[in-house]
């Protein structure tokens, strides 16, 4: 089960994207969607490495590629249609071959109800899917 770490003890630097809730997100009670969290992960984290001045594109062509080993989510407060919710990420911990990514999903009314949070575990590998240690580079280009 994905830690809770609370907002206060999360790490930093973090970086925080903005989304609205489309109708197409939500099931029939008009709650989003569970399995769109992950989604939601995934572009909080490509915002994570944008604002680090790089795309995920970019950190791809260098040779380094950060396939999904684990995922965890825990939901706390359903997020509805229409809801702009924020998606805070930031690196947990570093491996020799991996990084770890947590997020924190706030909602309405102001961005300050902790929705859901999660972790995803990522290795790091070459293009042709071997194991490789993190590069220097991108370890301080996280840092940031």
């Amino acid at each position: 089960m994905a830690p809770i770490v609370k907002p206060e003890d999360f790490p930093s630097p973090d970086s925080r994207l903005e989304l609205t809730v489309s109708y197409g997100e939500t099931d029939r009670m008009g709650y989003a969607y569970y399995g769109h969290y992950p989604h939601w992960f995934e572009r909080g984290r490509g915002h994570f490495i944008k604002e680090r001045g790089m795309s995920y594109g970019e950190v791809e062509t260098r040779g380094v590629w950060l396939p999904v080993r684990d995922l965890a989510v825990r939901y706390l407060r359903p997020a509805h249609y229409d809801d702009v919710v924020t998606v805070r990420t930031a690196i947990a911990a570093w491996g020799r071959a991996s990084v770890t990514f947590v997020y924190q999903v706030f909602g309405p009314p102001d961005a300050s109800i902790l929705l859901a949070a999660g972790e995803t575990l990522h290795a790091c590998t070459t293009p042709e899917g071997r194991p490789m240690a993190v590069p220097g580079w991108l370890r301080g280009l996280f840092s940031v």
